[in-house]
């Protein structure tokens, strides 16, 4: 599996291409946004962990620029206390965030939760194409159509659409999507299905704001 790895921090992406190769992924490194696009359409990563404060483009004009051709997996690395960088990197298409500082085992943990939800063997990802009113979903591709036109969403929102069309007519709070989308420590985290809940709703709802 091929990551890139992009930060303005040289010492960090030196660090994080030394863990990441010692457990035999292949990396590729950028150190500014400009750089970061150039590389990625050069070796198409199966995922990018972008810091979101690039200089010459930055990390969410990365992911925007990344979500708009593809459907590679995006992780963002924010500070500590930058909530509403963790919502606009979601909202730009990035799939999940670690918060620095981290510990290359809370790394691997994203990473190995990450890839899964992208990958097609998955027992959700292999489910039959599904239809529940207007919108038809097929897992497999990370397709889904509203009322016969195609909308467009990332392979961590196709999972979550997935989840929720599978279990019509039932209430699945937070706690239980989190857990179910989420599988590392950190099931309580409601923010992150909120956020991915409300971009969801903007694209697959005829008004998101009466859902």
């Amino acid at each position: 599996m091929k990551i890139m790895v992009a930060d303005h921090d040289r010492d960090m992406v030196d660090l994080l291409s030394f863990w990441l190769k010692g457990h035999g992924y292949d990396v590729v490194r950028a150190f500014d946004g400009e750089q970061a696009i150039k590389r990625w359409h050069e070796a198409l990563p199966d995922l990018v962990i972008v810091d979101l404060h690039l200089s010459k483009y930055s990390g969410f004009d990365v992911c925007q620029q990344m979500r708009s051709e593809t459907h590679a997996m995006a992780l963002i690395l924010i500070g500590s206390d930058c909530e509403e960088d963790e919502v606009r990197g979601l909202e730009m298409g990035a799939d999940d965030y670690l918060r620095k500082p981290f510990s290359p085992r809370r790394l691997l943990a994203r990473i190995t939760a990450v890839m899964r939800r992208s990958s097609p063997s998955h027992p959700d990802a292999g489910s039959p194409v599904i239809t529940v009113g207007p919108i038809t979903l097929d897992p497999l591709h990370h397709e889904v159509l509203r009322d016969a036109s195609k909308v467009k969403v990332t392979p961590t929102e196709s999972r979550l659409l997935h989840l929720l069309m599978t279990h019509t007519g039932q209430v699945l709070t937070p706690g239980i999507i989190s857990s179910r989308m989420w599988s590392y420590d950190e099931v309580g985290n409601t923010g992150l299905v909120k956020t991915h809940i409300r971009h969801l709703r903007q694209k697959v709802e005829r008004d998101a704001k009466s859902p």
